[in-house]
């Protein structure tokens, strides 16, 4: 009889401790400020400006029109879209300076690596839209 009423409590508080369980709590959205500057980007803060724009302290000190054109070609490099880097770089130099390991390694590159750990990133949607931003790149249009 014991060993019944003491199963019985078992079972009972099993019970009721799962169903007054407190609700999970949400994940913080994320603020659209100082994501970018973090050690480990979050793949939601790179996601965020990569759609909404690389501004102030985001921008981590460069132009932040320059910041969105690097995020489109780091994005053609994680979906494999092709194009000529080399002349790219040539362009980005005469509009906005810099040099061409700057462009290739803290920009391009660097987005790369970021675009890479966002999940589904190259949706079909973004691979057209990154079509559409190099061919105007290709004409020196950068804005």
């Amino acid at each position: 009889m014991i060993k019944q009423n003491l199963l019985l409590l078992c079972l009972s508080t099993l019970l009721l401790s799962g169903c007054s369980s407190a609700p999970k709590q949400e994940a913080d959205a994320y603020s659209g400020s100082g994501g970018m500057r973090q050690w480990n980007i979050d793949p939601t803060a790179y996601l965020y400006h990569y759609e909404n724009g690389f501004t102030g302290t985001d921008a981590l000190g460069f132009d932040e029109q320059l910041q969105t054109v690097w995020s489109r070609l780091g994005g053609a490099s994680t979906c494999n879209i092709p194009y000529d880097k080399q002349d790219i770089i040539r362009r980005l130099i005469q509009r906005f300076g810099e040099k061409a390991i700057t462009h290739e390694l803290n920009g391009i590159g660097f987005h790369s690596v970021q675009s890479r750990k966002v999940p589904g990133f190259c949706s079909d949607s973004r691979r057209h839209k990154i079509v559409k931003a190099i061919n105007r790149y290709r004409k020196g249009k950068f804005d």
